[in-house]
């Protein structure tokens, strides 16, 4: 359930973006401490009871002794397609997208140097269209299923979703965004050694022979997304 890796103290991250080359570029998109790898997690949420007299645990969906439910979750890591979670709202995440961009449509060298505006909000993304289908038609609230554990045992709430899927998107991915600040104060100390992103969200119209339930957990480390020695959340 829990995707973590110990990153080097130096990377491609602390160089100046127009120096990145191509290889460099996607290990920052695809391998970094902004985007901890590929992530694949699948819940099944059940609801159980127990057969009288046998004691035994049955989830067949007829309970004809009427016996208390016993709600409970499976995991399972296969048999989907895999999509990666990523801290988007980083300086060094969005220069690697343009970056990317402007490598694939092999864009001259006479633009401007490669710059970004600091997001106004913390933004965690997940790319890919079958978790976007799940999660913009979900049967939760996502304010209720989604929020970012912080290491002091607070958590930080969800305030907005995003779905980036129009023709130009690249890649397809849902936003979700938390506030950068709370009271005047970051919400998000930049020493922290976690940070923890949870979603659940289980689809409306359920489809044959697809998985229509997500259930994720994403370690972020802090103390390690800094770039050219600066924090970069």
């Amino acid at each position: 359930m829990i995707v973590a890796f110990a990153f080097p103290a130096s990377g491609p991250w602390d160089k100046p973006a127009d120096q990145w080359t191509a290889v460099e570029t996607n290990k920052i998109l695809e391998d970094s401490p902004w985007a901890p790898g590929k992530v694949t997690v699948e819940a099944k949420f059940t609801q159980k009871h127990t057969e009288l007299p046998t004691g035994l645990v049955s989830e067949s969906p007829i309970n004809i002794q009427n016996t208390n439910n016993i709600p409970g979750v499976q995991f399972n890591k296969g048999g989907t397609p895999q999509y990666y979670v990523k801290w988007m709202s980083a300086k060094t995440m969005r220069l690697a997208l343009e970056k990317m961009h402007r490598m694939r449509t092999n864009v001259g060298a006479n633009l401007p140097p490669l710059k970004v505006e600091e997001s106004t909000d913390y933004v965690v993304a997940i790319e890919g269209d079958e978790p976007m289908r799940v999660i913009r038609h979900a049967k939760e609230d996502l304010h209720d299923t989604v929020f970012l554990e912080l290491d002091n045992g607070f958590s930080l709430d969800l305030t907005s979703v995003q779905y980036i899927d129009g023709t130009d998107a690249d890649p397809i991915r849902t936003e979700f965004h938390f506030p950068r600040t709370i009271e005047g104060q970051p919400a998000i100390d930049p020493q922290s050694e976690k940070v923890v992103f949870h979603l659940r969200a289980t689809a409306t119209k359920e489809l044959p022979n697809r998985e229509n339930t997500l259930g994720i957990r994403v370690d972020f480390h802090p103390k390690e997304m800094r770039a050219q020695n600066q924090p970069d959340l």
